[in-house]
């Protein structure tokens, strides 16, 4: 899709940069068969408490609200959840993070469209814009009441965008975004988010909260805006549309008029635009308070691997540990191999080698990744008391527990190792069981 958008938008570079003159083109307009009981525009405005706007371009409908400073979502209110230019948003996204003047005026983004794929076909019908006044969050959405205002909508967008410093989606970068843009493309007009700074919150948010533990119920363990809504920020919805029944809203809205399945969707909207800024707020203040603003294990995991990352290795190393101290019996060797690695990338062999017998005292598990945990523990230690702590009884210890459990190439390698060892402790062999000698 980006290499599609790229063409689309030198194409529409050269239209308008004095390039080459192009004979016009019919411009695509959409005529849905909307039947005798279609809504006009100024009643759909009416009914979903907008403001039609009319354009040479075509029409589209405008509605505003505002959540007070006071006003409260989940465990905070909204005026604490504004973004503070000290924020460390550069260990998130360095090269984002280290703009000058990031935090004046964030603009968080979602669309609702007609697909849930993306493609060509797919039309955003509704655009959400959300921002922070004075500590009170303004949304402003912009709805196709017919899809032939899409041109309309998509100029008051890049109106929008134009005092933007900073866009924030989630999971933008692979969906709203690149929709947008070939929209524009497609009306032959400029893209607003050319060159402009974008923070896409979802692969954060996967690093600090993709290994919650699932104790009420198995969807807790995804990342999806509203389970974090519930997990992360305490805040849940009532009567929420389902995204999968939104194309479908749109599609009844078109034919009947009905504007009523439509506040739904716009309630849903400004919910995602609202917890959007919420969840992002909560990651910078427990990326900049360190581990003690971490309410369980999996942050404190989640949190370390973002220290890890941005090479701080000290706050890194703290939240790591004190994963393994305070985890449940299901996280504690990821905690503990997570600890291992990090020690070794430092050369504390000693200590990287108990990190990886704490993976074996505690990984129970039958599952695969329990065995492929269990198997990197055992190889890690196999290599630590043969090569560096010269334990050569221990080494053959661990490389025969590898040979018993590994299947392929794992198995071959441990084969070898144990070979090796043998010859070094002046061990024979016998045909029936090679490798099952005591030592």
């Amino acid at each position: 899709m980006r290499d599609l958008t790229s063409r689309l938008r030198e194409i529409v570079r050269r239209d308008h940069g004095g390039g080459a003159v192009v004979d016009p083109v019919r411009e695509l307009t959409y005529v849905p068969d909307t039947g005798d009981q279609a809504m006009d525009p100024s009643r759909a405005a009416e009914a979903l408490g907008g403001t039609r706007v009319d354009t040479e371009s075509g029409a589209y409908i405008v509605v505003d609200r505002v959540w007070e400073a006071s006003d409260w979502h989940g465990r905070r209110m909204v005026g604490g959840y504004a973004p503070a230019a000290d924020a460390p948003l550069a260990l998130f996204d360095s090269r984002v993070g280290a703009l000058p003047g990031w935090a004046d005026r964030v603009v968080f983004f979602d669309l609702e469209t007609t697909g849930l794929s993306g493609g060509a076909g797919t039309l955003p019908f509704l655009a959400g814009c959300g921002w922070f006044e004075d500590g009170a969050f303004r949304v402003r959405q912009f709805f196709l009441s017919a899809p032939a205002g899409e041109r309309a909508m998509l100029e008051a967008i890049a109106r929008t965008f134009d005092d933007a410093t900073l866009l924030v989606t989630f999971n933008g970068r692979s969906f709203d975004v690149p929709l947008m843009e070939m929209r524009w493309a497609f009306h032959r007009t400029a893209a607003a988010t050319d060159d402009m700074p974008h923070f896409d919150m979802l692969p954060s948010a996967r690093r600090l909260w993709s290994r919650r533990e699932v104790r009420e119920a198995p969807e807790r363990a995804s990342c999806t805006l509203t389970s974090l809504e519930r997990a992360v920020l305490g805040f849940h919805r009532l009567n929420d549309v389902p995204g999968l029944e939104i194309p479908a809203r749109y599609f009844h809205f078109l034919r009947s008029g009905d504007a009523s399945v439509i506040d739904g969707v716009l309630e849903h909207n400004r919910f995602d635009l609202l917890s959007l800024a919420a969840v992002m707020s909560h990651a910078l203040s427990m990326a900049g308070d360190g581990p003690d603003a971490c309410r369980d294990p999996s942050e404190l995991m989640g949190l370390g691997h973002l220290y890890e990352r941005a090479g701080q290795v000290d706050r890194a190393l703290e939240a790591f540990e004190r994963a393994v101290r305070d985890a449940d019996r299901a996280l504690r060797p990821h905690a503990a191999a997570r600890l291992a690695t990090l020690l070794a990338r430092l050369e504390r062999y000693d200590e990287a080698a108990h990190a990886w017998q704490s993976v074996l005292e505690s990984s129970r598990g039958r599952d695969d990744a329990g065995l492929a945990l269990r198997r990197r523990a055992t190889q890690a230690l196999a290599i630590h008391h043969e090569h560096r702590a010269c334990d050569l009884a221990a080494a053959r210890g661990y490389a025969q527990q590898l040979h018993h459990t590994a299947a392929g190439r794992a198995r071959d390698d441990a084969a070898h190792r144990l070979s090796r060892l043998d010859r070094k402790l002046g061990l024979k062999r016998t045909a029936d069981r090679p490798f099952d000698l005591d030592f």
